[in-house]
């Protein structure tokens, strides 16, 4: 009687040890499938926005029979004509391709820009650029800019480079307004790194 009590405790006790190592192994699995996932949709849910330059017309008409460019003429008619394609092509440039919406719940990204005394802000959906002139509650970061320095980029043959060295030269400021992890989450990251070089860690 006594040792059928022990094979049965000890039969339990086997199920136990069993019972643990098989949770133990779904809980790794489940976390190595949900680190799958996330990957896998951040990734598609990265954005492919394309803009034609928005100063192509104004360079043209100010562009002689030589083929001489009055760039002087061009960032005057540009300064007056400031849009949202601007910021749409500036965005562009910084690596907005490489925002995507938040998966843990902060919705999508909002940049605000600061350009002398005009307040835009951007809201980055897929594959969409939702540009306004009004300061936004929800703004992840604002990017600080001169419009004589924003139509200099946009005039750049390459404003990628352009504005990285804007951001080294501090012609162009950028300031992280929402948490490490929230920026994290939508990209911002490594978006920054792209621009300056610096690693940013979420822990810091």
């Amino acid at each position: 009687m006594v040792n059928q009590k022990v094979l049965i405790r000890d039969k339990f006790r086997k199920h136990k040890k069993i019972s643990k190592v098989l949770l133990t192994l779904t809980i790794i699995t489940i976390i190595i499938i949900a680190i799958f996932l996330i990957g896998f949709f951040s990734k598609k849910s990265t954005n492919q926005i394309t803009i034609e330059n928005p100063l192509k017309d104004i360079v043209f008409a100010n562009t002689n029979a030589e083929g001489l460019v009055d760039k002087q003429k061009v960032i005057e008619q540009a300064t007056i004509e400031f849009n949202q394609e601007y910021i749409n092509y500036l965005l562009i440039a910084l690596g907005v391709n490489n925002l995507h919406k938040s998966l843990i719940g902060y919705g999508n990204p909002v940049v605000e820009f600061a350009i002398e005394n005009e307040i835009w802000s951007s809201e980055i959906t897929n594959n969409n650029l939702q540009t306004t002139k009004a300061a936004s509650t929800d703004k992840d970061l604002t990017i600080s800019i001169s419009k004589q320095e924003a139509i200099e980029a946009l005039l750049s043959p390459d404003i990628e480079t352009f504005m990285k060295t804007s951001v080294t030269n501090h012609n162009t400021e950028i300031e992280m307004v929402a948490n490490k992890v929230e920026l994290a989450s939508k990209g911002y990251l490594a978006m920054y790194k792209e621009i300056t070089g610096e690693e940013i860690s979420v822990d810091e």
